[in-house]
């Protein structure tokens, strides 16, 4: 990870974002923060890394210990943290394909109807689930393929 490019990961918006955050902790103007704060900065912006994620973000930055991160680093700093809760996103997704019905390989399918049932008499959510449905379901099997189930998820 220690290769990651934070600009290709990261968008404008969250560059500019991250600069604002880094420039409000460089109090000093030394163009460098204290590696404990980078858990502050993320918790502002309400993340909540784990210690071992936050750990090892830190590894991933300050890979000669000084303690201190510069501008670059922090960026990677968030690419990294970015790709990690992509990750765990992912892994939920297929925790919740799988206890719908779905295998842990993301084969097999979700059954349309059960998920609609679960969706509007388990969770009582008022989304139109049928719509949702319908159009992430292309080949109108009324099997919700693992793919056709993270598009749904993340509309």
């Amino acid at each position: 990870m220690n290769q990651i490019n934070p600009d290709q990961i990261l968008t404008p918006e969250e560059i500019k974002a991250a600069k604002d955050a880094f420039e409000a902790y460089d109090k000093m103007g030394y163009g460098t923060l204290e590696v404990e704060e980078l858990q502050k900065i993320l918790e502002e912006f309400g993340h909540k890394p784990s210690k071992e994620e936050l750990q090892q973000m830190i590894n991933q930055v300050d890979v000669k210990n000084k303690g201190f991160i510069d501008f670059e680093d922090f960026k990677r700093a968030i690419a990294i943290y970015k790709i990690i809760e992509e990750d765990n996103e992912e892994d939920d997704t297929l925790d919740a394909f799988v206890a719908m019905g779905g295998n842990a390989d993301k084969s097999g399918t979700v059954d349309a109807t059960k998920l609609i049932q679960i969706i509007k008499s388990d969770f009582k959510m008022t989304i139109d689930i049928e719509r949702l449905i319908n159009e992430m379901d292309r080949d109108k099997s009324g099997q919700i393929s693992y793919q056709e189930f993270k598009n749904l998820l993340s509309d």
